[in-house]
């Protein structure tokens, strides 16, 4: 059985990278066969776990074995399926609605295995209301359909459980998960940590801004905050609570932290990919305009860490204990390269696909430029295999959530939405996009970032496109792109955020600190990224859109806000501040961000005032040993 495990991994990998340099397969082939490895692999890697081994060998052998039936009938009958056959027009056979009725349960099954059981539910229910929605009432009633045409949607077409999301997942989200998994190899991952803790570890609160850039360079490449957390967590959070910050905070930096894996760009997770198959966007150009919110993001967790730490007076590693960074870097440069290429390949138009994997071989190629770096033949198939286990989650994921957009779209619910969102918003831009965030936080409650953004790309973004076509002209012009970031943004801070904050609780294991304080104060060092959307959404200049004065506006009060509420969030500067300075730092923050030249003007001129102030009457830094004066108000 591990030999059969280990075989169907590296198939998978290989499948995908032999796509990957020589093209992809028709889109329905393309990805049935990469959901048939996924499926299959689920039910040998997650088997069922009771008392009675003779259940169990039943239920794994079943699953399977019915995996194996219902996926072969569509090779089998591809030809038929592709040619002669009209979805949702020619009538199911028997054997179609059997295998199809299997076929939508395996893949629920298997996505509980691997992503909970709050995806396949919520799939579900979307079935049901499909079968059900003439007996509902007002604007949720609609005709009604058949089994049948559940069937015929999410089996026989690429409108359902075949569809865009699973689409991103079978082309280029699984070779970036390889390129991921091949630089882990490497040894990349230890060079980045080497550079940030040479860089950062000495200064003050020095851990805490060394999660932060290792967090930034490592997520760069995995995407994954969870994945993040549990690689560089395991050397910043410990090195965070010995130097005196508490341990909760010093989980909520790394978890706050992590989570920008999902919005830092090249790699930003896997919904900017599913993003450019949604609107049609090049990556690259995703990446572009994702830059700056991006630095502010991790400028703003910065900006927390650094005023906790004069707060505390806390200091950072002695340079003796640190790492050699120069050093690393000199004798290992050589494996950045493969990063510079896949960007380079994308600048130059190059497809996401043909892209990461030309990068992927470039790895081999550049690790092996000096001996004590070069990947030995195990640690290639053991590359292949960790990348193939990490394409399960999100194979299985996407496919659920392809049953929720293609029964939202058979149903027509969108469109009563859009109508709703207008209704209850009054037509108030700011009011809808509040709306929409809340219906973010809703919807994304256990889900994968990729699954909450797939959800919302049939409810909330459809009505948010229509509110901002009624906008300004700039707003108007861009709003499929502007729409599609501001739901992506919260869909990926929800692993921060509580109840369901699962970055926030792996910070929270490694720390030893209670999981839903920790995820709070996630919440808070990541205040940046609440703010952030309503920012580019009402002033696309936050995604270099538009005339040069207004990026250079946004780019200098962004950074500067960005100080001003993290003053006003920790009520310190170089001394414990009463409501009067905190209150001027807000105000200067509010008038940074509103979209208007003057007021942003106004604004910066404000916090410049502010510092001259603070800085005139500043005292001595406080220590643990000196409460009293941490004690002192302003």
């Amino acid at each position: 059985m591990v030999k059969l495990c280990k075989i169907l991994l590296y198939g998978l990998s290989l499948f995908h990278l032999y796509t990957g340099f020589f093209g992809n397969f028709e889109t329905f082939f393309q990805r049935f066969v990469h959901l048939s490895f996924v499926t299959v692999l689920i039910f040998l890697l997650y088997p069922y776990r009771f008392k009675s081994k003779k259940i169990n060998g039943l239920l794994n052998g079943g699953m399977v074995a019915l995996s194996a039936a219902s996926m072969g009938y569509l090779y089998l009958h591809y030809d038929y399926i592709m040619t002669e056959r009209f979805a949702m027009v020619s009538p199911l056979t028997p054997a179609e609605m059997v295998l199809g009725t299997i076929f939508i349960f395996l893949i629920l099954e298997a996505t509980r295995k691997v992503a909970g059981a709050a995806l396949s539910i919520i799939a579900l229910l979307f079935v049901v209301y499909g079968l059900a929605g003439s007996f509902l009432p007002g604007m949720l009633s609609h005709a009604g359909y058949s089994w049948a045409s559940v069937v015929d949607l999410n089996y026989l077409g690429t409108e359902g459980t075949l569809g865009i999301p699973l689409g991103a997942s079978a082309t280029y989200i699984a070779l970036f998960i390889l390129f991921g998994s091949f630089l882990a190899k490497s040894g990349v991952g230890d060079l980045l940590m080497d550079i940030a803790m040479g860089m950062a570890g000495h200064a003050r609160g020095g851990p805490a801004k060394v999660s932060i850039i290792g967090s930034a360079l490592h997520g760069m490449l995995s995407g994954s905050a969870v994945a993040n957390v549990m690689t560089v967590g395991t050397s910043t959070i410990p090195l965070m609570k010995k130097i005196g910050y508490k341990a909760n905070f010093a989980g909520g930096v790394e978890a706050a932290a992590s989570a920008g894996s999902q919005i830092m760009p090249p790699v930003m997770g896997i919904v900017a990919f599913i993003m450019a198959q949604y609107t049609g966007i090049p990556y690259i150009q995703i990446a572009g305009y994702a830059l700056l919110p991006a630095l502010l993001y991790f400028w703003g967790i910065g900006v927390m860490v650094h005023l906790e730490a004069v707060k505390l007076g806390l200091s950072g590693v002695p340079r003796k204990d640190l790492p050699d960074w120069k050093g690393s870097l000199k004798k290992r440069w050589h494996l950045l390269l493969p990063i510079i290429v896949l960007v380079g390949l994308l600048m130059l138009d190059y497809s996401p696909s043909y892209a990461v994997s030309y990068s992927i071989l470039s790895i081999l190629l550049f690790s092996s430029l000096h001996k004590e770096t070069r990947m030995s033949w195990r640690s290639m198939l053991e590359a292949l295999e960790d990348g193939a286990k990490g394409m399960l989650m999100i194979g299985a994921a996407t496919a659920t959530a392809g049953i929720i957009s293609g029964m939202f779209g058979l149903t027509g619910l969108g469109v009563r939405f859009t109508a709703l969102l207008g209704e209850l918003s009054g037509g108030h831009l700011i009011l809808a996009l509040i709306l929409t965030a809340i219906a973010s936080f809703i919807l994304g409650m256990g889900l994968p970032p990729s699954a909450s953004y797939i959800v919302q790309v049939a409810i909330t973004i459809p009505a948010l496109i229509g509110m901002l076509e009624a906008d300004s002209p700039v707003v108007a012009e861009h709003a499929v792109l502007l729409a599609h970031m501001f739901v992506m943004y919260f869909a990926s801070i929800a692993v921060i955020t509580p109840p369901d904050a699962l970055a926030s609780f792996a910070a929270a294991a490694i720390a030893k600190s209670n999981p839903m304080t920790t995820a709070l104060t996630a919440t808070k060092l990541a205040f940046v990224a609440y703010v952030i959307p309503f920012m580019f959404v009402l002033n696309p200049a936050y995604l270099m859109i538009g005339p040069t004065l207004d990026k250079v506006l946004a780019v200098i009060s962004g950074f500067l806000g960005v100080i001003a509420f993290g003053v006003v969030f920790q009520g310190f500067l170089e001394r414990k501040l009463n409501w009067f300075f905190r209150s001027w730092a807000l105000v200067a923050g509010v008038l940074m961000l509103v979209p208007h030249h003057l007021l942003n003007m106004v604004g910066i001129a404000v916090i410049i005032a502010f510092f001259w102030a603070a800085r005139k009457n500043r005292v001595t830094p406080v220590t643990n040993s000196d409460k009293t004066k941490a004690d002192h108000v302003m």
